[in-house]
C-alpha cells in the first residue's frame, strides 16, 4: 500500500534535495506536492487529505506549528513530522500538543530522513492492519451470525427442544457433534474495555461477538465441538468426544489456548466454567446448569480462571460464617480508629466467606448483615447517622452489580472506614466541651480544697478514667495539672497585690496545708511565696 506525503518547506533547494534524494516509492510513500508555505500546503490537503506532513516550522503566512494544529484539528489519520532548525523546548513543546509524531532538526542527512519515513510507514502499516481487523469482524458479524444454529442451541441447552428426531434437525443446521461424551462451558470477558479502546464507536456486542468468534475457531479447529452466543449473548461451548479417558484433558487444553488466544487478540481476561460431562447428547442441558453453577464462583474466586464442576462440587457445603464475631471486630476497629485494623478484618472476613464456598447470594447477605451490624453499633449523631444511612442505601442500591466479592469488600471498607472518622469527628467534639465545663468548674471551685479529680467527675457524670482520657486529649494536660495551674496563678496574684500571709493565701487559693502550698508553689516559680512576695511588692 502506497501512502500519500505533502512536503513543505520556503526553501526551494530543500524541498527539491529532500524530493530528489528520496526514494520515496522504495519506503510505501507517494511525494503528491512539494509546497513552499503553509497556506499552499492547507490548500493541497482539501483537495487530497495526505497521510504524512512533513513540514518546516518557520515558513510566511502559515508556519509549521500553525498548520500542524490545522491538521490536528481537522485530519486527525495525518501522521506529521517537524522538520526544524530551530531547538527551542517552546517549539516541541507545542509540537507535543499537536500529536506530531516527529520533531527532528536540521540539518538532516537523507538516511536519518529515510529512517524517520520508515518509522512512520510502521505507525500507518499497524494502523491500516487494526482498520481491516476491525473490518473484518464487523462484516463477519453482520453477515456470517449463525443465527438459526445459535437459536437451536439455546433452546437445545434449556431442554426445550423435543427429544425425537433431534439428529435430523442437527442434520438441517449443519450441526456436527459426533461422540458419545458431551460436556459444556461459558466464556465471559471479565473486562472488555481493553479492546473497545483500541477502537472508536466500537460497541460491546462486537467485542462479545468477538470473543464467541475466536472460541468458536479454536473449538472446530480441534475437532471437539463448536461455540455459539446463548441469550445473553455470552459465549458457550459444547465439547464432544469419543474418547471418555482423553475428554477432560482436551477441555482443559483447548479452554487454555482459547484463554491465551483472547487475551492476545483483542487484550481481553476471560473466565471460563466447566460443567459437569455426560453420556447422553440429551443431557446437555444438565450439563449447562452446571456449568452456570460454576461461573457463580467467579464472584467469590475473582476473574481470569477456569472453574471445574468436579472442584465445585467437592467445595460445596463448606463451613457457615460467624458474622456476629467478625462485625464485634470491626466495631471495635471501629470505634478505635484503626483504619488498617478494619480493612485487614474485612478482608479476611471476605476471604472466610470464599473458602466456604457460598454462592453469590449468601455471599452478598454475609457481606450485608456485617455493615449493618457495624453501623447498628455506631451511635452517631443525628446528623453524622444520616450521612451514613444515604451511604447505605447507596450501597445497598448497588449490592447485586458487583462482579466480585473483592470489589463488594472495598466499598465496605470505605463504609466503615468513614464511620470511624465520624466516630473520632464526634469523640472531639464531645471531648473539647467536657473539658471546657471542667475549666469553668476550676475556675469556679478552685479555692476549695475538696475539688479533686473524683469531684469533678462527679459534677460531670462521668468516668474517671474517660473523663481523664479525653481531657489530656483536648487541653494536653491532666486536670490536677489544670487545677494546680490556675491555683499557682491566683496565688502570684494575691502575693504582688495584697500584704496577705503564705498560710492565708494558700487557704484562698484551695490548699489546707501552707507548707505543701509552698513547695507546690517553689516547683511552680521556682522561688518560695516569701521571696516572691518580697520581689513583686517591691517593685
Amino acid at each position: 500500500m502506497m501512502y500519500k506525503a505533502i512536503l513543505v518547506d520556503d526553501e526551494a533547494l530543500i524541498r527539491e534535495a529532500i524530493s530528489e534524494n528520496i526514494p520515496w516509492e522504495e519506503l510505501g510513500f507517494e511525494l503528491i506536492a512539494s509546497c513552499e508555505n503553509g497556506r499552499q500546503a492547507k490548500e493541497r490537503m482539501k483537495e487530497t487529505a495526505p497521510d504524512l506532513l512533513l513540514t518546516d516550522i518557520y515558513m510566511p503566512y502559515v508556519d509549521g506549528l500553525e498548520l500542524a494544529r490545522f491538521v490536528h484539528e481537522n485530519y486527525p489519520d495525518t501522521k506529521t513530522v517537524i522538520i526544524s532548525g530551530y531547538d527551542e523546548f517552546e517549539y516541541a513543546k507545542q509540537a507535543v500538543r499537536y500529536q506530531v509524531m516527529e520533531y527532528i532538526l536540521k540539518p538532516i542527512t537523507p538516511s536519518e530522513l529515510m529512517e524517520v519515513l520508515l518509522r512512520v510507514k510502521a505507525c500507518l502499516d499497524e494502523k491500516c492492519a487494526k482498520t481491516k481487523t476491525l473490518k473484518k469482524l464487523r462484516g463477519a458479524y453482520v453477515s456470517n451470525r449463525p443465527f438459526l444454529q445459535g437459536r437451536f442451541l439455546n433452546s437445545l441447552l434449556r431442554g426445550n427442544e423435543r427429544l425425537d428426531g433431534l439428529e435430523e434437525r442437527m442434520d438441517e443446521l449443519d450441526i456436527s457433534l459426533p461422540g458419545c461424551f458431551f460436556n459444556t462451558a461459558i466464556v465471559e470477558g471479565d473486562d472488555l474495555y481493553p479492546f473497545l479502546d483500541q477502537y472508536k464507536n466500537v460497541r460491546e456486542d462486537l467485542a462479545l461477538f468477538a470473543i464467541c468468534n475466536i472460541t468458536q475457531e479454536l473449538i472446530k479447529r480441534r475437532g471437539l465441538g463448536t461455540a455459539f452466543q446463548n441469550m445473553e449473548e455470552m459465549t458457550v461451548v459444547i465439547f464432544c468426544s469419543e474418547s471418555e479417558d482423553k475428554f477432560a484433558k482436551e477441555i482443559e487444553e483447548a479452554l487454555g489456548e482459547v484463554q491465551q488466544t483472547i487475551r492476545e487478540l483483542l487484550s481481553i481476561e476471560t473466565t471460563i466454567g466447566v460443567g459437569q460431562s455426560v453420556s447422553d447428547i440429551r443431557r446437555l442441558h444438565q450439563s449447562y446448569e452446571t456449568a452456570r453453577e460454576v461461573m457463580e464462583q467467579k464472584f467469590l474466586m475473582g476473574g481470569g480462571q477456569i472453574l471445574r464442576w468436579e472442584l465445585a462440587k467437592k467445595q460445596a457445603g463448606g463451613i457457615s460464617i460467624d458474622v456476629p464475631k467478625w462485625a464485634g471486630r470491626v466495631v471495635q476497629a471501629v470505634k478505635e480508629g484503626k483504619e488498617e485494623e478494619i480493612a485487614s478484618i474485612i478482608r479476611r472476613f471476605a476471604q472466610e466467606i470464599r473458602e466456604s464456598h457460598a454462592n453469590r447470594n449468601r455471599s452478598i447477605i454475609y457481606m450485608q448483615n456485617l455493615l449493618l451490624s457495624v453501623i447498628g453499633s455506631a451511635n452517631l449523631m443525628k446528623d453524622k447517622e444520616n450521612a451514613v444511612v444515604q451511604e447505605e442505601k447507596e450501597f445497598l442500591n448497588r449490592i447485586y452489580e458487583y462482579d466480585h466479592l473483592t470489589d463488594m469488600a472495598v466499598d465496605v471498607i470505605a463504609i466503615c472506614g468513614h464511620i470511624s472518622g465520624l466516630l473520632n469527628e464526634q469523640r472531639e467534639s464531645y471531648g473539647k466541651k467536657l473539658a471546657l465545663a471542667a475549666l469553668d468548674y476550676i475556675k469556679e471551685n478552685y479555692m476549695n480544697t475538696e475539688v479533686n479529680l473524683n469531684s469533678v467527675c462527679t459534677h460531670l457524670a462521668i468516668s474517671t478514667s474517660y473523663f481523664s482520657t479525653l481531657f489530656k486529649s483536648c487541653t494536653g494536660e491532666t486536670f490536677i495539672e489544670a487545677l494546680t495551674k490556675r491555683r499557682m496563678e491566683e496565688a502570684k496574684r494575691l502575693l504582688e497585690n495584697t500584704s496577705m500571709k503564705t498560710y492565708e493565701v494558700a487557704g484562698e487559693v484551695g490548699f489546707s496545708d501552707p507548707h505543701y502550698f509552698s513547695i507546690a508553689f517553689k516547683k511552680a516559680t521556682g522561688r518560695t511565696p516569701t521571696e516572691y512576695a518580697k520581689e513583686k511588692r517591691k517593685g
